[in-house]
């Protein structure tokens, strides 16, 4: 996410001046896109979780075991977006 992408978000939840600090707020351009930083790191730690949930139960067949596998790869894809 960079900061055209917060501008944007800013805008369509009704923030009307998005070229100066938020004043109203007490708060600058640089500690809102912190704030959606923040915020989109834990949604994509949320959505890691759920794709890993259950991968510690005990593994039967060689089928679940390729299965969490392979949900641990996406559960780490889902993290690194926040590398990007």
């Amino acid at each position: 996410m960079d900061r055209k992408d917060v501008i944007r978000m800013a805008r369509e939840a009704g923030f009307r001046d998005t070229t100066t600090p938020v004043v109203a707020l007490g708060v600058s351009w640089e500690q809102v896109q912190r704030f959606a930083a923040l915020v989109a790191a834990a949604e994509r730690e949320a959505c890691a979780e759920l794709v890993v949930r259950g991968t510690d139960e005990p593994v039967q067949t060689k089928t679940l075991e390729i299965l969490r596998k392979e949900r641990e790869r996406i559960a780490t894809a889902i993290r690194a977006r926040g590398e990007k």
